[in-house]
């Protein structure tokens, strides 16, 4: 058989290694509906045992300053049991929140006081949200759910930092409301949230947040969930 002329051995050689390489690399994401989207990441919720990552990004104030939050998530949703670090804000850091069932603890370090609420007390959480009286468990890792009445929309393929994503747009249909929209990315595969930036009905820029480190089905118990200072005073606000 005659050998290839020298030179088309070059042109040879690199549609060879085009081609290896082509095997190598990912293909993208499989092409999906927003309807696909939102049951895969209602299974992958509904599946959840046990969760931790760390939510950091910035929020940003009425006179156009970033606040740098960051806060570390422990939570079993079947169990109701969340258990919150705060690492930033600074001026709130070392601050402890955790859920048991109906009970909220609040740890206050300067103070090394723990202050009991109910859950669905509006000082529970420092004013930073509400649970409405007999609600839920106020952890949903369910984007469908989180934003239920709410038109949402795939905006297409995006990366994660956890490999390639989606990014979905959720839009506010309460004209009044104080968010007009939000962007979320989130996993191909693992279907699990990996960004969420909220928007004014302005356009502007309110909170931008990141799913650090996420983790799953680690074997998480209530007692490190849940665990706070036992030497604090505890004061019980609870009705």
């Amino acid at each position: 058989m005659p050998s290839l002329r020298p030179s088309l051995r070059p042109l040879h050689l690199l549609t060879t290694l085009s081609l290896v390489a082509a095997l190598l690399i990912p293909s993208p994401a499989t092409a999906r509906t927003i309807d696909e989207v939102l049951s895969a990441l209602e299974a992958s919720a509904a599946a959840l045992v046990d969760v931790s990552f760390v939510l950091d990004g910035v929020l940003i104030d009425e006179g156009g300053q970033s606040i740098r939050i960051e806060v570390e998530v422990l939570a079993i949703p079947g169990s109701r049991a969340l258990g919150t670090y705060i690492l930033r804000p600074d001026v709130i850091a070392d601050n402890m929140i955790v859920i048991d069932g109906d009970v909220v603890r609040s740890y206050t370090f300067i103070t090394h006081q723990t202050t009991l609420f109910n859950l669905d007390d509006p000082d529970a959480f420092a004013g930073l949200f509400e649970v409405p009286e007999g609600g839920e468990f106020p952890l949903d890792l369910n984007l469908a759910a989180l934003f239920e009445g709410w038109r949402a929309s795939l905006v297409g393929p995006a990366d994660s930092g956890r490999g390639a994503g989606w990014r979905l747009r959720f839009d506010n249909l309460d004209p009044n409301a104080v968010i007009g929209h939000v962007l979320a990315v989130v996993t191909d595969g693992l279907w699990e949230p990996w960004t969420l930036s909220f928007y004014l009905q302005s356009g502007e820029l309110f909170a931008d947040l990141t799913f650090r480190d996420f983790q799953r089905d680690q074997g998480l118990s209530v007692a490190e969930v849940t665990y706070l200072p036992e030497d604090a005073e505890t004061i019980d606000r609870r009705r």
